[in-house]
């Protein structure tokens, strides 16, 4: 069978679907909201889902519309998707052709590289500075004539920082290709750039309603970018992008904006206090502009994957990023729980450090 399937894909590590969560499991490990959407998402769910017998609306509907209230664009300029993985890799499927590059500052999110490598692209890293800041020379100078799309997380993803609107205009001034700038933390750094999607037309800004509208399991995004790019992307997109219980949640999500807000509040709170008792343990946590903390574990003199497996054993989750692409042995990263969740993550890992 193997001489039938695209060669691109054969060279892809195997998908695991893992172990079942344990009752009780402290999830902290994917980065979501440790609170369940509002009562108004939860009652529209309900109310649609006798409803589910028919297809969807076409393109997300009149969800495009609430997108555009939210966010000050032009419903034109908006495009949904089941996500913004979906939407990252559809931005590859559009302007990338195999053999094509697409730049990714490392460290950072997963799924640019693994978008590019699915299309047949040539993902090109590029070490960003000590800080976790963009290297905007180093950047500019890995551009070619092959080079398509520049990826930019915003905060990234996992270092937890902000990179300034100035560096981005700089990146902006200086390329001929498209720039996504992934702004999927949005609503907890209250930075943005998108309005320069009209006066860039290769800038495309993508948004998540995963993270701090709790909506994760149903899989909502979506991205804003001049009317053109929008018109190409839904050439190339699925009919049907969200379902139906997907889009009578965000558009209700959308309107709950204190309870969002609320959340996002403890978040906030919570994260002062998590990092101050995650540095009494040693460990050096770098400044967040997330819901969660990029933790180096050096100065202990572990690797971060034994951290990482003793607190797993303890039936707490979190993401080791230990050797991976910019990166050395001694990282972990972990969301903002509940005050409850946090203080057994605090305790496990004053259990797992003493094992070492």
């Amino acid at each position: 069978m193997e001489h039938l399937v695209n060669e691109q894909i054969t060279s892809l590590n195997p998908k695991l679907a893992g172990s079942p969560k344990r009752e009780n499991t402290v999830r902290l490990d994917k980065g979501e909201l440790p609170y369940p959407p509002s009562t108004h998402v939860i009652k529209a769910i309900a109310d649609a889902a006798a409803t589910i017998n028919r297809y969807p609306a076409v393109l997300g509907g009149s969800l495009r519309q609430s997108l555009a209230n939210y966010s000050g664009a032009k419903p034109e300029q908006i495009i949904i998707g089941n996500g913004s993985d979906d939407l990252i890799e559809l931005i590859v499927k559009v302007f990338v052709k195999p053999t094509e590059e697409v730049l990714l500052p490392i460290p950072t999110f997963f799924v640019y590289c693994h978008s590019t490598q699915v299309m047949g692209g040539n993902p090109v890293f590029v070490n960003r500075n000590e800080d976790w800041g963009l290297n905007v020379d180093s950047l500019l100078q890995k551009i070619t004539p092959r080079t398509k799309v520049i990826f930019i997380a915003n905060p990234n993803n996992p270092t937890a920082n902000l990179i300034s609107r100035d560096t981005i205009l700089k990146v902006l001034n200086n390329v001929d290709c498209i720039v996504v700038v992934d702004e999927c933390y949005y609503e907890i750094c209250q930075e943005t750039v998108a309005d320069l999607v009209e006066q860039y037309p290769n800038l495309i800004i993508l948004r998540s309603l995963s993270k701090s509208f709790g909506l994760a399991g149903i899989r909502v995004g979506y991205a804003i970018a001049n009317e053109t790019i929008i018109d190409y992307l839904y050439r190339a997109a699925q009919l049907f992008p969200v379902n139906t219980l997907a889009i009578v949640a965000a558009i209700v999500a959308l309107e709950d904006i204190e309870y969002v807000c609320s959340n996002i509040d403890k978040i906030r709170q919570e994260k002062v206090k998590l990092t101050a008792s995650l540095e009494q343990l040693g460990l050096l946590v770098y400044p967040s502009a997330t819901n969660f903390l990029f933790i180096r574990t050096e100065s202990l003199g572990i690797p971060s994957a034994k951290l990482v497996e003793a607190l797993k054993t303890m039936n707490i989750l979190v993401q080791d990023f230990g050797l991976k692409p910019g990166l050395d042995a001694y990282y972990f990263r972990t969301a903002v729980g509940t005050p409850s969740e946090n203080q057994q993550l605090l305790v496990g890992l004053k259990d797992a450090i003493a094992q070492f």
